[in-house]
């Protein structure tokens, strides 16, 4: 429907990826805590598990820049996915990347439960 405003649970995940993506990019551990579950698993490009435990105690490279295109948010109930393509511009190369993101809304609160990604070149 034109004009109606958007769905607060789909704001709320599309929020929380911005704040994904601040995150990595900050090298911030307390912010992504905010974000990822406990139970969050992350399958890399080289399809190795990555958990949150993990994360916090060795966070991604900082990269200077994050940039989203083709990314859609679909929610389903107290589940919802995030997907597109985020180009990560690090210190010394550039990533190009699919990804899907999955979040849970548990207790009344959406936390990220898993990622995968496929990197690509353009």
């Amino acid at each position: 429907m034109a004009g109606a405003a958007a769905d607060p649970d789909e704001a709320e995940v599309t929020r929380l990826d911005e704040a994904w993506n601040e995150a990595y990019r900050r090298h911030d551990r307390a912010r992504l805590a905010t974000v990822l579950a406990e139970d969050f698993t992350a399958l890399t490009a080289s399809g190795a598990p990555v958990t949150r435990p993990t994360l916090m105690v060795d966070p991604p490279e900082t990269a200077r820049s994050l940039t989203f295109s083709d990314r859609s948010v679909c929610v389903f109930g107290a589940a919802a996915i995030s997907r597109g393509r985020l180009r990560l511009e690090l210190p010394n190369r550039r990533v190009d990347q699919w990804f899907v993101r999955f979040f849970a809304k548990r207790d009344g609160a959406w936390r990220a439960v898993s990622v995968a990604v496929t990197p690509f070149s353009e």
